[in-house]
């Protein structure tokens, strides 16, 4: 069980790094240690709300870890995810990947009952389609073109 949900967690970790906006976050936060989103901010072409966004999605997923400092709050690399996604890619790269990495190895900061929520499967969700509305003059063109083809039947027959 440990395997797949170190595989779902590599999984998500690597979904959520599918937005260029977050890589650079990532690369950026990287390079210096720690960073607040006031530091980050000037370096892209998006409003503070839309950077708040990509934060907290990169917290929400451990990809990022903050502390608050005052009013600040500084945001670093959450080394345990990173070093699980790591491993897979050097794995991957070296040829050498055998058996997925243990969830030991690494630390994370997410608790035990998500990892258990991900392990179980989704159940699909059934959508029922829209049960569209018909004024009466809709019904009444209806009707019209109903009986318009049931002439044009009998004069082919």
């Amino acid at each position: 069980m440990a395997a797949r949900s170190t595989d779902n967690e590599i999984s998500r970790v690597l979904s959520v790094l599918s937005e260029p906006t977050r890589i650079r976050i990532i690369r950026l936060i990287s390079g210096s240690g720690e960073l607040r989103s006031c530091d980050l901010l000037p370096e892209f072409e998006i409003t503070q709300p839309t950077l708040s966004h990509h934060l907290n999605i990169l917290l929400e997923n451990d990809v990022l870890t903050s502390r608050k400092e005052g009013r600040c709050v500084y945001f670093s690399i959450n080394k345990g995810t990173m070093s699980l996604v790591a491993d897979l890619m050097a794995g991957i790269a070296n040829g050498s990947l055998s058996k997925p990495a243990s969830k030991k190895a690494a630390v994370s900061a997410k608790p035990a009952k998500k990892e258990e929520k991900a392990d179980k499967p989704e159940k699909p969700v059934k959508v029922k389609p829209e049960k569209v509305k018909k004024d009466k003059k809709d019904k009444d063109k209806d009707k019209k073109k109903k009986k318009k083809d049931k002439k044009d039947k009998k004069k082919k027959k």
